[in-house]
C-alpha cells in the first residue's frame, strides 16, 4: 500500500475501515526501531478517560542495565546518553515540524495522566508516584527544557532506576536546530544506518536474512537501510516515500 501523507488530528476511525499510514506513524515507527536497536522494550500507550481519552503517549520504553548484544558490534547511540548502572524508564514524545518541540500539555499538566503513565511502568509504589507527579509539571515546562543540556531526569529507585523524558524531533537536524535535550532526525537515521549497513561483515551477525522477521511495523525501513545501492542514510522524507 502506498502511504497517503496526511495529518491524523482527532479523526474518528470508522469500524472495519483501515486507516492509511501517515507521517506521524512513520516518525513513531522510526523512533521505536531506534529504541529497539538501543536495547529498549518500547510501545505506545493510551491514557483512558470516561469520554474518548485523556491523551496518547507516543512511546514508553524501558532498558535494563545488563543489556548486551556483542554479536552486533554496535555501541549504543551516544546522543541518547543511556545510564550505565540503572534501569532506564523513558517517556518519549515524537514531534514533526521545524518549530520548538515540547511535551503534550495534556500529559505534562494533568496529574491523573502522569499517574496513569507511571502506573503503566509498574516500577513505583503509590507514594513514589505522588512525589513524581508533584515534580513533573515544573520539570517539563517548555521554557525550562530548552535551557537544559541533558534530558529531564528523576531518580525513582534510589539509584537503581531513572525516569527520563525525551523529545524526538524527527524533522529537525542536529546541526541546524536550537540547543536543547532532543534526539534529532539525523541522530535517528545515522544510528539505524550504522546498525543495518556495517562497513564490513560482522562474524557473528549475518547481514543477510529474511527481513520480514522484523514484523510489518519495521520491515519497509529495514529493507530501505539494507538496500545495497544506498551509500547514505538519507532523510526522513525518503521513509515517507516507501511502500508500506
Amino acid at each position: 500500500m502506498r502511504i497517503s501523507i496526511q495529518s491524523r488530528g482527532n479523526r474518528l476511525q470508522r469500524p472495519g475501515r483501515p486507516r492509511e499510514i501517515d507521517k506521524s506513524d512513520i516518525q513513531e515507527a522510526l523512533v521505536s526501531l531506534y529504541l529497539r536497536l538501543n536495547g529498549y522494550f518500547a510501545s505506545g500507550f493510551i491514557v483512558h478517560a470516561p469520554y474518548r481519552n485523556k491523551t496518547e503517549m507516543d512511546v514508553l520504553a524501558v532498558r535494563f542495565p545488563r543489556h548486551m548484544e556483542p554479536e552486533r558490534e554496535v555501541q549504543c547511540c551516544r546522543h541518547l546518553a543511556i545510564p550505565g548502572n540503572s534501569i532506564d524508564l523513558l517517556v518519549g514524545e515524537v514531534k514533526g515540524g521545524g518549530s520548538n518541540a515540547n511535551f503534550n500539555r495534556r500529559f505534562r499538566e494533568d496529574g491523573e495522566a502522569i499517574r496513569t503513565v507511571l502506573r503503566r511502568f509498574g516500577a513505583l509504589e503509590e507514594e513514589g508516584i505522588e512525589r513524581v507527579c508533584e515534580t513533573v509539571p515544573g520539570l517539563l515546562k517548555p521554557e525550562k527544557i530548552r535551557k537544559l543540556k541533558t534530558f529531564p531526569t528523576l531518580d525513582v529507585g534510589s539509584g537503581s532506576a531513572q525516569l527520563r523524558f525525551v523529545i524526538f524531533a524527527t524533522e529537525q537536524r542536529r546541526e541546524s536546530a536550537l540547543a536543547g535535550p532532543y534526539i534529532f532526525e539525523d541522530d535517528l537515521l545515522n544510528f539505524v544506518w550504522t546498525c543495518f549497513s556495517p562497513e564490513q561483515q560482522r562474524p557473528r551477525s549475518d547481514a543477510r536474512y529474511n527481513y520480514e522477521l522484523w514484523g510489518p511495523l519495521f520491515v519497509a525501513m529495514v529493507q530501505h537501510f539494507k538496500d545495497p545501492e544506498r551509500t547514505l542514510p538519507g532523510s526522513i522524507k525518503d521513509l515517507y516515500g516507501l511502500s508500506w
